[in-house]
């Protein structure tokens, strides 16, 4: 542990680890700045020999697309930095139990060893290891217990309770040789947890007593001013919601959000409501739930789907999967009519979750609109008192920056704007520019012994991509690819070429998939295959060159195409030998 120390920022060289100080480099594997996909590696470099580095890693969890991501279910991070240093990974430490968090494990533990020790809380440890069974994945994972410190070679993880959206969540106290670092992971201070299980402060104080080097904490919610609401703020009008509704009840919400499924439960069952569970994804966590005894529920309690027709409607309440609009989901299902429940006129809908998922608030706007337009009376945002965050405001961050009395900041789980409202709020409490660490996105963090810290070393971070069963595969060239076809179409030209004599045999067929409807474009469709003949009587030889023939084929058609539609789009000349 360092003690009376003063830290400076060290010189701005890249670091090679020639010297001989022992450090702690921070890497984000989903990147800084990123608030999904959160993946933190510390390792301990012992006298600058990264050889023999020492390496735990914090969280596992998976991104979310953007909307103009085709096709793609995930995003993962990159363990590139860590395909040398597999044998060295002493294990994964959990915070808790959201899908950006531990989503990313079933992939990764297959990359680089599923042998790796796995730490996690309750709650989490449930998810996670049900996720594994589902692709035949035993994992070494262990329930980690409040207070129970974790001792992996030169670290000392140490679990610290606190709140957020979902129960189990926890921050880790990290003893190094060179201090300790806190690991602030999606957090806010809930003095009236609905579960009665607060932020342990006191554990907290404790922490700070023993000078903290460095505070890695969430910054989500650092752009708003004060307190965050408690989730105990929206119980009262959530529940008049529920109790107040002449017809049948819908709530959506993220799958893992046992809070809210909880309160559903209990308030539609003080009603006299049946519970209905749709959607594998709600099923599953609340069942996961039930047997560790997070919400009461009894057989008694719950209808099938399939028997819900046999129950007035004002006895029933359906907790649904598909939040976020996901087009497989069992509420799109609903809303397009290919479900056996379906939504109408006069149904309430309730969307309540702590906070949106990046990438998704289109989706949910775009189901909101159509429920309306449908006749349901749709209940949704903070306008409605169902939404409190999960992250803490600023006076939040300031309490845990005050108990723990870091010597630097370094936040994490936000955007680049979350990161500058977090530093503008450092700076009232007295930190400089210098204590507030803001790396680049792929740049690590490496703190040393004699006092210094630079950001200057950077890791590789690609997009690995998750669609369907192929992890990696799609990459820059097929999502363009895929871009390009959903905007301007496809546009394919079949060639039956005698080799020998280089002459066609048939005339060009065209095909055409969202670029133009050929039965109704005949003019052009005639006009390109004039120009196509054209050219390829210009490019042909005997024998005839294919690779040639395409290629000029290819720019021809793309440059004729955009100058008679002003359209781009993707064309596929197929040469055939005959």
């Amino acid at each position: 542990m360092i003690k009376n120390q003063k830290f400076t920022q060290a010189p701005n060289q890249v670091r090679e680890f020639k010297s001989n100080l022992n450090s702690v480099r921070i890497s984000s594997l989903g990147g800084f700045g990123d608030v999904t996909q959160n993946m933190f590696v510390y390792e301990f470099i012992p006298n600058g020999d990264a050889s023999k580095s020492q390496i735990i890693i914090v969280d596992c969890g998976v991104g979310f697309p953007e909307e103009d991501a085709f096709g793609v279910d995930l995003q993962i991070p990159d363990t590139h930095y860590l395909e040398d240093k597999k044998d060295r990974i002493l294990g994964i430490f959990i915070t808790h139990g959201h899908e950006d968090h531990i989503g990313a494990i079933r992939f990764i533990l297959p990359i680089l060893g599923q042998n790796i020790p796995i730490f996690a809380p309750r709650l989490a440890a449930a998810f996670i290891e049900s996720r594994l069974t589902e692709v035949n994945i035993r994992a070494n994972l262990t329930v980690y217990e409040d207070n129970v410190a974790i001792q992996k070679g030169v670290f000392n993880v140490d679990p610290i309770r606190v709140t957020h959206s979902i129960p189990d969540t926890y921050h880790f106290a990290i003893t190094t040789p060179i201090g300790i670092f806190y690991h602030g992971s999606d957090f806010k201070f809930d003095l009236f947890p609905l579960d009665g299980k607060g932020p342990d402060f006191a554990h907290i104080a404790r922490i700070g007593e023993k000078k903290v080097l460095a505070l890695m904490s969430d910054s989500l919610g650092s752009d708003h001013e004060g307190f965050s609401p408690s989730e105990s703020s929206i119980a009262q009008h959530f529940k008049e919601e529920i109790i107040s509704a002449k017809g049948r009840v819908f709530v959506t919400s993220i799958s893992s959000n046992i809070v809210r499924w909880s309160q559903a439960i209990e308030y539609a069952k003080g009603v006299g409501r049946k519970i209905v569970i749709v959607g594998f994804s709600v099923e599953k966590a609340i069942n996961i739930a039930k047997e560790l005894k997070y919400l009461t529920l009894n057989d008694s309690d719950i209808i099938p789907p399939e028997r819900a027709k046999n129950f007035p409607e004002n006895k029933l309440i359906f907790l649904v999967a598909g939040f976020a609009g996901q087009p497989d989901s069992a509420l799109s299902k609903m809303v397009m009519g290919k479900h056996r429940i379906k939504i109408k006129s006069g149904d309430k809908v309730i969307f309540s979750s702590p906070d949106y998922i990046p990438g998704t608030t289109s989706n949910i706007y775009t189901m909101i609109d159509v429920l309306s337009k449908m006749g349901a009376e749709v209940v949704y945002g903070e306008k409605e008192e169902l939404h409190v965050s999960g992250h803490g405001y600023q006076k939040e961050h300031a309490l845990l920056i005050s108990l723990l009395k870091p010597k630097f900041l370094l936040p994490i789980g936000g955007n680049f704007r979350h990161l500058k409202s977090y530093q503008s709020m450092a700076k009232k409490l007295g930190y400089t520019e210098d204590q507030v660490i803001m790396p680049d996105f792929d740049a690590t963090t490496t703190f040393y012994s004699n006092a210094t810290f630079d950001t200057k070393f950077h890791i590789s971070i690609r997009k690995v991509l998750i669609d369907g069963f192929g992890v990696g595969d799609v990459g820059t060239t097929v999502l363009r690819d895929r871009k390009v076809l959903a905007n301007d179409g496809m546009f394919s030209v079949v060639l039956l070429i005698n080799k020998a004599n280089g002459k066609l045999e048939k005339d060009p067929v065209i095909l055409s998939r969202g670029f133009v409807f050929v039965k109704e474009n005949t003019d052009l469709i005639n006009f390109l295959k004039q120009e196509i003949g054209n050219k390829f009587n210009q490019v042909t030889s005997v024998p005839a060159n294919f690779d040639f023939i395409r290629e000029e084929l290819q720019g021809y058609i793309e440059e004729i195409i955009y100058q008679k539609t002003g359209r781009q789009p993707m064309v596929l000349p197929l040469v055939i030998e005959v």
